[in-house]
């Protein structure tokens, strides 16, 4: 199966996961609930910016910009957490989709680096 395919289906399962939940978002946090918004429309730019491009080099940067905000996304999960706003089942569930996605990027990048310079 081609990896970015996974990645991005992967992506794709989690965001739909997170909008779910964040339509239980009180009003109060609404900071919190836009930049999650925010954050999980770049990480599917960021797939697809990696996807578009041939250099090996700004492949591996858009991947790393991606596992950037994989992390964000994990911390503003484990905010909403601590504030309360999600359970412990979906925080933890959360967490595992967004590892899942982790790992295929880090298994991405480790294949790039494997890989011999094509010049």
């Amino acid at each position: 199966m081609n990896s970015n395919f996974t990645l991005l289906n992967n992506a794709k399962k989690t965001i739909n996961y997170i909008n779910k939940q964040l339509i239980n978002y009180p009003k109060s946090e609404v900071v919190l609930k836009q930049n999650i918004e925010k954050n999980m429309y770049e990480i599917i730019e960021l797939i697809f910016s990696y996807s578009i491009n041939d250099i090996e080099r700004i492949k591996l940067k858009y991947l790393k910009d991606l596992i950037i905000k994989l992390s964000m996304l994990d911390y503003y999960i484990a905010t909403s957490f601590e504030k309360r706003i999600i359970s412990k089942k979906k925080f933890e569930s959360t967490s595992l989709y967004i590892i899942e996605i982790r790992k295929i990027a880090y298994g991405i990048i480790k294949t790039i680096k494997q890989t011999p310079s094509k010049l």
